[in-house]
């Protein structure tokens, strides 16, 4: 690992799913009115009918990423040269999983909306080559690797953790959002209220929505 490289955190996530359809389904699970963007305690999930699912991970310095990617061999496009805030994006073809936004670490504001106590902890990407694509973004991020329980490639990104596994009908990207919540049970009343089948226990539960699974944790 790169001594002065530290792996980026994950501020927010954006599903390619039929905007109005998703907006209406997520904002009954997560408690919120319907919209576009939810937030969480100091991250965001986005709905959108786009081609394909996006993360925004913020780093300290992105000079030092950029500099790290090319030595990789990674393409990236530079978001300021086309009027944007400074970022830079891998695209799929380059990450082998979604699309990535890196930008420069911002602090949150104070007067975002937000969720206190509930929050991403965990992402589990669809990838064609798990192991492949695991070592890629770990090479990518500075992050280290491991295996989860199953024995799937996982890396830990700074507050989350992202687990890689074969796709599963054909889907590929964002498969599912694990989420540490105080209040499992108002989460899985309201999936069961939609029609959701929700497995439970004490301290955790899993449903799916929209073909994306849910799973719970006691925080």
């Amino acid at each position: 690992m790169t001594a002065d490289l530290q792996p980026p955190r994950l501020r927010g996530l954006r599903l390619a799913l039929e905007r109005e359809d998703a907006a209406s389904v997520f904002g009954r699970i997560l408690g919120m009115e319907a919209a576009q963007r939810f937030f969480l305690d100091g991250q965001w999930i986005e709905v959108n009918a786009t081609s394909g699912d996006a993360l925004d991970l913020h780093c300290n310095d992105l000079d030092t990423h950029r500099t790290h990617l090319h030595r990789l061999g990674v393409e990236t496009l530079d978001c300021a040269a086309l009027g944007y805030a400074s970022a830079l994006r891998l695209d799929a073809i380059e990450t082998g999983a979604c699309t990535v936004h890196l930008r420069e670490e911002c602090a949150v504001s104070a007067e975002d909306p937000h969720a206190p106590g509930a929050r991403l902890c965990a992402l589990e990407l669809a990838v064609r080559a798990p192991e492949r694509v695991a070592l890629h973004w770990a090479q990518m991020f500075n992050a280290p690797n491991s295996r989860n329980g199953n024995g799937l490639p996982m890396l830990a990104l700074d507050g989350v953790d992202l687990r890689f596994l074969p796709p599963a009908e054909g889907r590929l990207g964002i498969s599912a959002l694990h989420f540490a919540t105080p209040d499992i049970a108002a989460w899985t009343h309201r999936a069961s209220a939609q029609g959701f089948k929700v497995d439970d226990g004490r301290d955790h539960a899993t449903f799916v929505a929209l073909g994306v699974a849910f799973r719970l944790r006691a925080l």
